[in-house]
């Protein structure tokens, strides 16, 4: 190992650097202020001397030590600290604590903090209240969101429309949220401030609770506050989707026809439809009407024409273009596009397409890439490659569907 030696002159380094004398230079008749100087630093080796210590350093070797994670206080901690330095709350810190019981869904932090509140001295507005629905609600506490919103001397839209999507989203009671929806409409005078989606969280908990007449009602009302001639995107979806869940096609049609600039939201919710009912066709003749219209393709429209493609019975010639339109926009890298791209070749016989779409991002196959390939080798009879498969799947720990066990009799030796 190299060492560097630092040799210590016996001089100060002071008695290096000329020295001038003010006033001799004075007596020169040199003018300091109109004179440049040219310092030349001489580095000279310097003469051996025993007599001088040698300093040697040596390079150390740095060691690695682990770091010990800063604990995090929680929200309980900090209003304990609070509480036994006798500190009092505040809106400003109430609220910063609320968003970070949010974020980390703490419980028991969130309900600490409430009961916090209701102490101190703080009166807090409506605005602050509405975080604190949004903390409980995020945390997953609906019932006691349920109370503070009960507790609240004033509410406005946000305060309603928390608890309403509270509801719907856990799906624990859609009728105590459609009940909400129409309290707000009668309790509160702010028609004209309801946003276009609480309506279609409404047409939702509608659709689930299989309530036409409810539907309609919304919307008529969505009518009557001119959400139809704006064309929310969501609302326009939620529409359609709502007809289309109850069986309704041509009111969802009807929807559909009457925009004048309808979305990807809204022919993705059409194409759900028209396949859901065994419209495959149909499926097929929307996705072609999207292109000509200019309509952006999602992965979710692509799903599910690939999937109505394996029905049509044309030999796979509509799957082919969809297959190329996927190509052209740079979806066939997806996953869920590669496992509809293999199951609609495999069921039409064209295995060796099933295996380029299988083999074309090998390093990101997904389980339902694996068991759509193995499902297409059987349906094909071509057995050695899917048992070959199997076992590549079962010795890089892929979960092998039991049917496929099933129907090649393997399930013992696995």
């Amino acid at each position: 190992m190299r060492t560097l030696e630092l040799a210590l002159s016996p001089h100060p380094v002071s008695s290096l650097i000329p020295s001038f004398n003010h006033s001799s230079t004075q007596t020169l008749g040199i003018d300091l202020n109109k004179t440049t100087f040219d310092t030349h630093l001489l580095l000279r080796r310097p003469k051996h001397q025993n007599s001088e210590p040698v300093v040697v350093l040596q390079a150390q070797i740095p060691i690695d030590r682990p770091q010990t994670p800063i604990p995090r206080c929680s929200t309980s901690d900090i209003l304990r600290i609070m509480d036994s330095l006798s500190l009092p709350g505040n809106e400003d810190l109430y609220s910063s604590l609320a968003k970070e019981s949010t974020s980390e869904c703490d419980q028991r932090g969130a309900y600490d903090l409430t009961v916090h509140i209701l102490k101190s001295s703080v009166r807090p507005r409506t605005s602050f209240l509405n975080r604190l629905l949004l903390m409980h609600v995020s945390c997953g506490r609906l019932d006691t969101a349920r109370q503070v919103f009960d507790r609240m001397p004033r509410r406005d839209f946000h305060s309603w429309a928390i608890v309403i999507l509270g509801y719907i989203e856990t799906g624990c009671d859609y009728e105590e949220a459609v009940s909400l929806f129409v309290s707000m409409l009668e309790h509160q005078n702010c028609a004209s401030k309801i946003a276009p989606w609480i309506m279609g969280c409404v047409l939702k908990a509608s659709a689930v609770m299989g309530d036409l007449g409810l539907g309609q009602q919304v919307h008529g009302l969505c009518q009557k506050l001119g959400f139809i001639e704006e064309e929310d995107s969501y609302l326009s979806g939620s529409l359609i989707r709502f007809y289309g869940e109850l069986g309704c096609l041509e009111d969802a049609n009807l929807v559909l026809e009457q925009l004048s600039n309808a979305d990807t939201v809204a022919w993705a919710a059409k194409v759900s439809n028209d396949y859901r009912e065994g419209e495959f066709e149909e499926v097929i003749r929307g996705f072609v009407e999207m292109g000509k219209q200019g309509i952006k393709k999602n992965v979710s429209v692509f799903s599910k024409v690939l999937k109505a493609s394996a029905w049509v019975g044309d030999g796979g010639r509509s799957g082919g273009g969809v297959h190329a339109d996927a190509l052209k926009l740079g979806f066939e890298s997806d996953c869920l596009i590669r496992c509809r791209l293999i199951e609609m070749y495999g069921k039409y016989g064209k295995v060796r397409d099933a295996e380029k779409a299988f083999m074309s991002r090998k390093d990101e196959m997904s389980v339902g890439c694996w068991n759509a390939m193995a499902a297409g080798y059987m349906q094909n009879g071509c057995y050695i490659e899917a048992i070959k498969l199997l076992y590549q799947m079962k010795a890089i720990g892929i979960t092998v569907q039991d049917a496929l066990l099933s129907e090649v009799k393997l399930k013992p030796t696995f």
